[in-house]
């Protein structure tokens, strides 16, 4: 492991990333306490009024309830339109209006959208929309400021759940979620071009790799920070939100300097062990009706969130501090 972050230090460094490789930061109790909270929600995601009535559903309600986050002291705000279109100008459009009536009031707020996917498609085809297509949209939210972050996701893994027989579905429901080089090398250039920082996903540990490997590349974007979601044993694929888990992806990014947080799928992480774990290790950790959506409002997650985090003692960074902390161009 040493001599592989040594090669991937001076590989960093030679690319003008080796600031990656910075340890220094996490030495002691003491630094962790002035490490900043990235408190990021996830309003909605797939969560209809019909799943949960607090779930915002127009785009007025979108954007009221971004500003009402905001407002709020989260950090990053993520939304989904959930009106995916294989014609990206048509699914950038609702995320436009979304996000453009924020910037008046909240001009360094940190929003960004999630992919441009029809989960129904996914299931009947077994494919996904090409890299332009599922990423596309981003890249026009980056290019005229409606956006100032983009998703960044790098693998494959299977969404659902398991049946009697222990098998991941339902037939009728059962998707994966990809995206290969085409995507991500998109998503590269997006940022670089654009100046948006980027979220990057980990969902399982062959997407945390993925993560190293570009490290030692020297190619993450910066202003990126990376999120990675558990789901409890109902679930098929990701890991379960036990300390073992979480400390498995620790030892991974050892040594590089990633800013950091984790989430839930289908749950809420703040009734894990791990929510305490990643602030007293210097992490962050996601809420929002998009993770825990059988839960209390987006306020209200929010809340509970900022009473964990101040027993802890971190700050949480907002606003033009928080696009300094993250380094988005």
């Amino acid at each position: 492991t040493g001599a592989v972050l040594a090669t991937a230090s001076t590989t960093a460094a030679e690319s003008g990333f080796g600031h990656l490789f910075d340890k220094s930061w996490f030495s002691d109790k003491d630094d962790v306490e002035k490490i900043p909270v990235i408190l990021e929600c996830a309003i909605n995601g797939s969560t209809t009024k019909k799943k949960n009535p607090l779930a915002p559903g127009t785009i007025a309600e979108h954007t009221e309830e971004v500003l009402n986050c905001l407002d709020a002291g989260a950090t990053i705000i993520h939304t989904h339109s959930n009106m995916p279109n294989e014609d990206i100008k048509l699914a950038a459009k609702p995320y436009r209006e979304i996000y453009q009536p924020i910037w008046k009031k909240h001009p360094h707020g940190i929003v960004y959208a999630t992919a441009n996917f029809d989960a129904k498609v996914y299931n009947q085809t077994r494919k996904t929309w090409p890299g332009k297509v599922q990423c596309g949209h981003q890249r026009l939210l980056a290019e005229d400021g409606s956006v100032n972050m983009v998703l960044f996701d790098t693998g494959v893994v299977p969404i659902g759940v398991y049946d009697k027989e222990g098998v991941p579905g339902p037939d009728s429901g059962f998707w994966w979620y990809g995206f290969g080089p085409e995507d991500i090398r998109f998503i590269m250039q997006t940022c670089k071009d654009t100046g948006a920082g980027a979220s990057i996903s980990v969902f399982e540990p062959g997407w945390m790799k993925n993560v190293v490997a570009m490290a030692r590349a020297g190619t993450i974007p910066r202003g990126s920070k990376v999120i990675m979601y558990f789901a409890d044993y109902g679930w098929a694929g990701m890991a379960p939100p036990i300390p073992e888990a979480l400390q498995l992806y620790l030892h991974m990014i050892e040594g590089l300097d990633l800013k950091w947080t984790i989430g839930m799928v289908g749950g809420c992480i703040m009734d894990t062990p791990l929510a305490r774990m990643a602030l007293e290790r210097g992490g962050s950790f996601r809420v929002g009706l998009e993770d825990y959506w059988t839960g209390p409002s987006n306020l209200e997650q929010l809340k509970r969130a900022k009473e964990i985090i101040d027993s802890v003692g971190r700050p949480v960074v907002t606003g033009a501090d928080a696009i300094e902390y993250l380094d988005i161009p």
